[in-house]
């Protein structure tokens, strides 16, 4: 069962978003939705969510300091920001926001962003590695794709560097990007160097800047490439759903 929380003072916006989203999911799709008045009730809920609705313009915590904290405790929940300000839209991508849509809010965007949740939802969210102790003993791992900033080749392992840590597998680096979604979030940058472009702030002029405050070194000659690949993926999350309006 899908679980939505929408979390917005305007009482009449939760019933109508309430609304909208039941006839969308329909009796095929289970699902249950749970409204919220405040960022503080949401942050108070031990409810596990796959997608909140947020409000920007709330009493603080606001809808984007509720995302920080969220994020802060390690959710991966979907955020989906509610506002009927655009000049928030580029602060949303720091909290890796799914989408970002506009009061008054307009049904065929909606559902466009519904569409890609359902995608979204299908779609593996983690790949299965094997990881490799020093000792040499291995072990399954689930590594959610949300998680990872960016994995290396080397001497014929991978090091898969994500928010909770790094895991070493032993494969080759052809078959360890084939396990991740070609949709532009995953680059490869380097010769056995593949990054996670969700967890990317800044092209600098050698580097790729990371949220966490990694650098990822790349060659000069490919600086023009990473930031057409950089520009394209924000080109396509903000085509997508509401962030284009």
């Amino acid at each position: 069962m899908i679980q939505f929380a929408i979390c917005d003072d305007d009482a009449s916006l939760c019933t109508d978003l309430s609304a909208r989203l039941s006839n969308y999911m329909g009796d095929t799709h289970p699902h249950h939705i749970t409204c919220f008045a405040s960022g503080e009730a949401l942050l108070a809920s031990a409810q596990p969510f796959d997608l909140i609705f947020l409000d920007i313009q709330m009493a603080q915590p606001d809808g984007m300091e509720t995302a920080r904290l969220l994020r802060q405790r390690d959710s991966h929940s979907l955020l989906i920001f509610v506002s009927i300000l655009k000049e928030y839209v580029f602060d949303a991508f720091a909290v890796e926001a799914f989408d970002y849509l506009v009061k008054p809010l307009d049904q065929k965007l909606v559902g466009r962003c519904m569409d890609r949740l359902r995608e979204h939802l299908a779609a593996p969210s983690s790949i299965s590695l094997l990881e490799t102790s020093g000792r040499g003993h291995s072990a399954p791992v689930d590594v959610p794709l949300a998680c990872i900033l960016y994995a290396q080749c080397f001497d014929h392992a991978i090091d898969v560097h994500t928010t909770s840590g790094v895991y070493r597998t032993r494969q080759s680096f052809q078959d360890f990007t084939a396990q991740l979604p070609h949709t532009g979030r995953f680059y490869v940058c380097g010769r056995g160097l593949v990054v996670n472009l969700s967890q990317v702030t800044r092209v600098l002029e050698h580097d790729l800047l990371l949220k966490n405050g990694d650098r990822i070194s790349f060659s000069r000659n490919r600086r023009r490439e990473i930031q057409k690949a950089y520009a394209d993926w924000f080109a396509d999350r903000t085509r997508k759903g509401g962030w284009a309006k």
